[in-house]
């Protein structure tokens, strides 16, 4: 099944992905970069907070507004509020230097209309994907983020750190380009008004159901275990870069004994992105062919050393080399853990519930980002090898956790076998 074949609103929406995704690629990961240059690590971690926590808020109201209002009219107004804020970010500091703090504002207006969209974005896809043809669809758009981000992430290692009000502007005209895509060719498909009002009566169920999710220690202990672990990941752009730039301020060669390409902190990040993505899309369909053998409990430990493991390296490394080496070691991991976790997630799991149970799993993703920010705040007090010592102790807690909840779990099943 192709590309060509799917419905007219997820070729846009698969196309438009990949456009936005890329021009934001270029940008985002390089924020706490930029405000860090301007205010320091420890006000940058708190504007990197706000920042994730808008975008929380605008999601938490954007899966409302959509259902409410529809798909459509919330795109083109996060579409239109993002496009406004990046070209307001980009040509006041051309003209006027505008301070770091207009700049923030500015940024949590634009990170809460994205929040804002996601969820309208996830409904067109559905609404217009069938069961047939729904894991075609996500397989795709899965390349395609993946290339955007590979593609983003070099564009905005060799141009953020000397345009970088330049590159708002661009993602500006890449969102009103999107606008004008979306208001003449995505067809809406609303929703049904009687959906609308059984979710409105539902409201104390809705609370009483979270509470038995926070209530149920196996997956509320998985959640946090993979919280952990993806933390380390999104240091790479925060905590992790800051420090890479600082290090790396000159130019230096990229591989021993030879100058013939060298690299500075700000592309040395780009680099390490591109090569985690790059490998991610070439190497995924290798990796799982040649793992579909081995216990999804195996895969998890296996595998989520590997991925610990080589972010705690590039944590404290300053040697390039090493640096490309460990994030191959810590891809290799997250292929083989990824998609062994998300099996894992689905046993846990009730059939009434999986709506509510991956809200709550999803959140470990903003929660990352949060962890992320303190460790930004704590690398102005801390040494680089204690913040090492701190992932060393996340990383070995996710681990823990895995085997324990494995343990438990054999043990239930020996008992079970035993009263049968």
């Amino acid at each position: 099944m192709s590309y060509f074949t799917f419905h007219r609103n997820i070729q846009l929406r698969l196309a438009l992905q990949f456009f936005t995704t890329l021009a934001s690629s270029a940008v985002i990961p390089f924020l706490a970069i930029f405000f860090s240059n301007q205010v320091g690590e420890f006000a940058t971690g708190l504007m990197y907070i706000g920042v994730i926590l808008s975008g929380i808020t605008g999601a938490l109201l954007g899966g409302r507004r959509a259902d409410r209002i529809g798909r459509k009219n919330t795109i083109l107004l996060c579409e239109g509020m993002i496009g406004i804020g990046y070209l307001l970010a980009g040509i006041s500091n051309l003209i006027f230097s505008i301070s770091p703090h207009t700049n923030f504002i500015l940024f949590i207006i634009i990170m809460f209309f994205t929040g804002m969209a996601g969820p309208a974005y996830g409904a067109v896809i559905i609404d217009s994907s069938t069961q047939e043809n729904r894991k075609a669809v996500y397989t795709v758009s899965y390349w395609l983020n993946n290339l955007a981000v590979a593609a983003g992430g070099l564009i905005g290692a060799f141009l953020f750190k000397k345009y970088p009000y330049e590159m708002f502007i661009g993602i500006a005209l890449v969102a009103f380009l999107s606008w004008i895509v979306t208001k003449i060719w995505l067809q809406d498909i609303q929703v049904s008004v009687a959906a609308i009002q059984i979710s409105q009566q539902d409201t104390k169920s809705w609370i009483e159901n979270y509470r038995d999710i926070f209530l149920n220690g196996r997956f509320i202990f998985f959640t946090i275990a993979g919280l952990f672990l993806i933390s380390l990941e999104e240091s790479l752009t925060t905590y992790m870069g800051i420090k890479l730039v600082e290090q790396f301020k000159d130019p230096i060669p990229l591989l021993p004994f030879t100058s013939i390409f060298e690299v500075d902190g700000f592309q040395l990040i780009g680099l390490l992105k591109a090569e985690n993505t790059i490998l991610v899309v070439l190497l995924s369909l290798v990796i799982a062919a040649l793992l579909k053998k081995y216990q999804e409990r195996l895969l998890m430990l296996g595998g989520g050393f590997c991925y610990a493991f080589g972010y705690i390296v590039i944590s404290y490394s300053n040697i390039p080399l090493v640096l490309l080496i460990a994030m191959f070691i810590a891809t290799i991991g997250e292929l083989a853990h990824i998609p062994a976790k998300q099996a894992y997630l689905a046993s846990l799991i009730p059939d009434d519930a999986r709506g509510a149970y991956m809200a709550v799993y999803g959140l470990s993703f903003h929660l990352s980002g949060i962890i992320a920010a303190l460790f930004v705040m704590l690398s102005g007090i801390l040494s680089a090898a204690i913040i090492t010592g701190l992932f060393i102790l996340m990383g070995s807690v996710s681990l823990m956790i895995y085997y324990l909840l494995f343990k438990t779990e054999q043990k239930q099943q020996r008992i079970e076998k035993s009263t049968a």
